[in-house]
């Protein structure tokens, strides 16, 4: 472990490992705290034939606080790569940081193939998962069971909370369902292409 005041090369694996932080949640952050001219209404604002302010205003706080999570993630990792030295609370920030985002993750796969394929294209997965193989011996112990409590939540509130209160049943067509409500069948396409799911397979195979 690392003591308070020591610098930590980066190398090579670590040096990647920010880089890739720095240019996707760096870019991500920035992007979305500056969108507030570009950024669309979602279909499932309107209520009684207009968009409606207050679903607005909400879905504009949990936008921004992504956006600032993000930009201090990527923020944090740029400055790693850029001095080629991290400190340990940088090291612990940064699994902090995707110990937080990861149980979202956890907590909201989604139903059907489309729930793996989610979570193996979500960049934290992978970096969370490389941090914990190669560098969480470089952290303070509680800060590693912290991070561990936090992903072990996101799983506890998928199969007691998510799974029973989402969709019913729990199923791929209970999503394209509810998707095909709120935002119409073009999303419904989209989410089918990135599930493979084929409507009429699907329906062959039942009859």
């Amino acid at each position: 472990m690392l003591s308070a005041t020591e610098f930590y090369p980066t190398g090579t694996l670590l040096n990647t490992v920010l880089w890739i932080e720095a240019v996707i949640y760096l870019g991500i952050g920035t992007y979305e705290l500056f969108d507030d001219f570009f950024e669309k209404p979602k279909p499932w604002m309107r209520l009684n034939d207009r968009m409606n302010g207050w679903i607005m205003l909400q879905h504009k706080v949990g936008h921004k606080m992504h956006a600032g999570l993000c930009f201090l993630l990527g923020f944090v990792a740029l400055n790693g790569a850029i001095e080629g030295m991290v400190t340990r609370f940088e090291l612990e920030l940064i699994f902090i940081s995707f110990a937080v985002i990861m149980p979202v993750l956890w907590s909201t796969f989604l139903p059907g193939k489309l729930g793996v394929i989610v979570i193996l294209t979500k960049p934290e997965f992978w970096l969370q998962s490389i941090m914990f193989v190669y560098f969480s011996d470089l952290i303070r112990l509680e800060i590693l069971l912290l991070c561990i409590g936090l992903n072990l939540w996101g799983v506890i509130v998928y199969f007691l909370h998510t799974r029973k209160n989402y969709f019913s049943p729990y199923t791929y067509q209970s999503l394209r369902r509810d998707a095909a409500e709120a935002e119409g069948e073009a999303r419904v396409k989209q989410l089918d292409r990135v599930a493979m799911y084929n409507d009429k397979e699907t329906s062959t195979a039942q009859e």
